[in-house]
């Protein structure tokens, strides 16, 4: 994957960069030669190879930093990536509170109306497209899931009814939902799920391992840069073995 040939380097943003995928997608572009606007929620990151942005799914304000931040850098904004989210706690639906479903859809769901609220503008002008990271949670519906479950196939609808709403705009919008990640984040699931041999709980996945940050990121930057994949517009696209 390289970059577009430019005078000025291409753009792109990636919400949730200080996450293990949203870092992983994030290196992969400096390392092309891409601009990139980053964003974090807790703790801002010490590299200066991005302009960093504090970003959260509850503040007008944050979503105006994103904002001036995107509008503040030179060349074609080419390519969004969506990459916040938040696991729920693995409970019964009788016992997940109604706040868990309420702040699993802010993370997961919010956060991503307030990215486009943030970027629309200029992704209109420049004709970028949009990725959202979801997660195949959202068509599985496990048991003990429920908030996750519903924040996910939410965020998948959102996805679907921004490619139609954008089209004309030239914006193309899609998801890619991938099974489990290796990450810090599956260690936190896998905790809360009750795991405690996660070898032996890998061996039961399709191919007997989970997916690999660095797969997972390769195709989220191929799906929302190379020309061949141009015509696709409010797709949902699995990332693991349908066995």
């Amino acid at each position: 994957m390289t970059a577009p040939p430019s005078a000025v380097a291409p753009l792109a943003v990636v919400t949730g960069a200080s996450g293990a995928l949203g870092a992983a997608i994030r290196n992969r572009l400096i390392t092309a030669g891409w601009q990139v606007v980053a964003t974090y929620r807790t703790r801002p990151p010490q590299d200066e190879d991005s302009s960093w942005v504090r970003f959260d799914a509850s503040d007008d304000a944050a979503t105006a930093a994103l904002r001036h931040a995107v509008d503040s850098c030179p060349g074609r904004l080419r390519a969004v990536f969506a990459c916040i989210g938040a696991p729920s706690t693995k409970r019964t639906v009788a016992d997940s509170d109604v706040s868990e479903y309420e702040s699993v859809h802010q993370a997961n769901v919010v956060s991503f109306v307030r990215t486009w609220h943030a970027l629309a503008d200029r992704a209109r002008h420049d004709g970028a497209r949009v990725l959202a990271v979801g997660s195949d949670a959202g068509q599985a519906a496990r048991p003990g899931n429920g908030p996750y479950t519903a924040a996910k196939a939410a965020l998948a609808s959102l996805v679907i009814t921004l490619a139609k709403e954008e089209l004309h705009h030239g914006v193309r919008v899609n998801l890619l939902a991938p099974s489990l990640i290796d990450s810090p984040l599956a260690q936190q699931i896998m905790a809360l799920k009750g795991v405690t041999d996660p070898g032996a709980y890998y061996e039961q996945l399709p191919w007997g391992r989970p997916l690999s940050l660095d797969e997972v990121a390769a195709t989220c930057i191929d799906l929302a840069t190379a020309e061949h994949w141009s015509y696709a517009t409010g797709q949902v696209y699995p990332l693991g073995a349908a066995l």
